[in-house]
């Protein structure tokens, strides 16, 4: 794989405006991953959508890996939907989360197919992880995906092999107040202030800590208040992102009992996205498999281990398909500094075919 050709396909990738909402911009970029990348399978490919989010899915008939990945991405300003380099990185919106991660290996299933080589492998591609990954769970409820062991290269900034995620709950902290004029504040009841105390109280039970801690984190993160400047609203809220290892919450009502433990009269908090931790046995004969042929590749051992953040891996867990994750190299995820490494990216195609072929002989 030539440097040059890489880079060609990343800033077509990332130039598609895939954020939610904008389902045009997905079908035009699923209509571009096809016609690049997955013209050659030997296997039926299947287009759809679940709840307006476009997927689709080459399902192999006997595979022995389900391939997964997503296009969509965060919000961003225009300027980072065009490729920018700087010696070995490349920078955009997506180019690690996750346009850039899996373009290596759609390479590769182009070239192996291209080959003739029928590599035992279900690939599919989603648009809607970025607001909480519908479609895996309904594809996985209709029989459409099947297969032993699931994969993405769907990391964060940690280079290792990723077989264990916290769980994850998105829910709504609503403080209830009074309206009035703000000219006229004791006539009502500010609901900010409340939510501000229930913040203050969050902050204090659930610090942040640091990334070596193993702990529950709730972070604040979309507030809402009134709807004019000189208005005291009803009620006032903020979106948690809640983060919590199986050891120490066993389910999501449990994660968010101990948030409701600790707010004050007057404010509730109530679910509406929540997703299972990801528990993959590190020794799981195809983590060790991919262990050895990355390691290989690189020339180093790779470690085992685990990241904070969630991702689509822990549908498959819930229906009893071990999932794990290992990308390229990069950081600054969701911010205006988004980048991967450009030689890991290489790496990571070198990686994929040794990957495909070495299945296919299994």
């Amino acid at each position: 794989m030539q440097q040059a050709e890489l880079l060609r396909y990343l800033r077509e990738f990332i130039s598609f405006r895939t954020i939610a909402g904008n389902e045009a911009a997905k079908h035009e970029c699923l209509d571009w991953a096809i016609g690049s990348f997955l013209q050659k399978t030997p296997h039926p490919l299947r287009r759809g959508d679940i709840n307006g989010a476009p997927y689709v899915v080459i399902q192999h008939p006997k595979p022995k890996l389900i391939w997964f990945a997503h296009c969509d991405v965060v919000p961003a300003d225009d300027a980072l939907f065009s490729l920018r380099i700087e010696g070995n990185k490349a920078y955009g919106r997506g180019v690690k989360d996750m346009k850039g991660a899996a373009l290596p290996f759609l390479l590769a299933y182009r070239d192996l197919c291209a080959q003739g080589i029928d590599t035992p492998v279900t690939v599919l591609l989603t648009s809607d992880e970025e607001v909480g990954g519908r479609s895996i769970p309904a594809l996985l409820e209709q029989k459409v995906l099947h297969g032993p062991v699931a994969f993405t290269p769907d990391t964060g900034a940690n280079p290792t092999i990723v077989v264990e995620h916290k769980g994850a709950v998105w829910a709504k902290l609503e403080a209830k107040g009074k309206g009035s004029h703000g000219a006229w504040p004791w006539e009502g009841e500010n609901p900010v202030l409340l939510l501000a105390e229930g913040l203050k109280r969050i902050a204090e039970a659930f610090p942040a800590g640091g990334p070596d801690e193993w702990h529950m984190t709730v972070s604040p993160t979309e507030v809402a208040g009134s709807d004019a400047k000189n208005k005291i609203a009803d009620h006032a809220s903020c979106t948690l992102d809640i983060r919590f290892p199986p050891t120490i919450c066993a389910t999501e009502k449990e994660a968010l009992q101990r948030v409701a433990d600790v707010l004050p009269q007057g404010c509730t908090v109530a679910s509406f996205v929540s997703a299972l931790p990801l528990n993959t046995d590190p020794k799981h004969p195809m983590v060790q498999l991919y262990k050895k042929i990355a390691e290989d590749v690189l020339g180093t051992s790779i470690a085992i281990g685990r990241e904070h953040g969630a991702s689509d891996a822990r549908f498959f867990e819930a229906h009893g398909i071990p999932a794990f994750l290992f990308g390229p190299e990069g950081g600054n995820l969701h911010h205006k500094d988004e980048w991967v490494s450009i030689r890991s990216m290489l790496h990571q195609y070198e990686i994929s075919t040794q990957w495909m072929k070495t299945l296919r002989d299994l």
